[in-house]
């Protein structure tokens, strides 16, 4: 590790620290997974859990669908503990949330953590764009996840890849609309499908679908106004001269 980035590190440890303790002993943690918290099944994931210094353990809950827990003492000084799943199963789909054990007490639970595992329903959809894969901003675009399954949920996910989306959005109809389309919402998007009584259970992923954004061309539209306007200019130029010989007698 460059030793910049080392001093970087220890800094953002050390502020941190000086955070919790500013706080109180029993701060509320926080979590997170990595590579993200939407898993292909059999994928790995680690679900880690960021508490103050001076924890004498720590609980890593799965409240959905089924209540468990994974207990973990800490060892030596860390600001984040990690409890890693190396083959995700369908059961690991749920969600978690910790909480740790400071001076004889027990903290606040850190804020829910949904972790998604794909590919448990052997479904994969398509996804396709309507008018098209390619609109001009401004316009109006619709999504559509097409399947032969009729899903209670359909879930659009934009940015990263097939097998770790990053930004996703659910609906109870398979239909997409983006209106109107802004040049940031260009990319790659895959669509899944999922049913109410496992929701953190999705179908496979359509393949990805490239939508592109351009900037509206006026060119040609300019181009024609200004010879319109000049015609009328003409026009009314004509008229005026007509008019004034009319009136000096010429």
């Amino acid at each position: 590790m460059p030793p910049g980035l080392a001093l970087l590190l220890g800094l953002v440890s050390a502020l941190e620290q000086r955070i919790w303790a500013r706080s109180g002993s029993q701060s509320q943690p926080c979590i997170w997974a990595v590579p993200g918290a939407v898993i292909p099944r059999d994928g790995s994931v680690s679900i880690f859990c960021r508490v103050p210094p001076g924890v004498t353990a720590l609980r890593l809950y799965q409240l959905k669908p089924r209540e468990m827990w994974y207990d973990r003492e800490p060892e030596g000084v860390r600001d984040a503990e990690e409890f890693s799943l190396p083959k995700v199963m369908l059961i690991d789909a749920g969600i978690y949330t910790c909480e740790y054990l400071k001076r004889g007490n027990w903290s606040r639970c850190s804020e829910s953590l949904e972790l998604v595992v794909t590919g448990v329903i052997k479904d994969k959809p398509s996804l396709a764009a309507h008018p098209a894969a390619q609109v001009a901003s401004g316009e109006n675009v619709t999504l559509q996840c097409q399947s032969l399954y009729s899903y209670d949920t359909y879930v659009l996910c934009r940015g990263g890849g097939a097998s770790f989306p990053q930004d996703c959005s659910r609906q109870h109809h398979s239909s997409f609309l983006i209106p109107p389309v802004s040049l940031d919402q260009a990319g790659t998007y895959t669509c899944y499908g999922s049913h109410n009584h496992s929701p953190q259970q999705w179908s496979l992923p359509s393949d990805p679908l490239q939508l592109s954004v351009t900037t509206p061309d006026y060119t040609t539209e300019n181009i024609v106004r200004l010879s319109l306007g000049i015609l009328i200019l003409f026009v009314l130029g004509a008229v005026l001269l007509d008019a004034w010989k009319g009136r000096s007698g010429l």
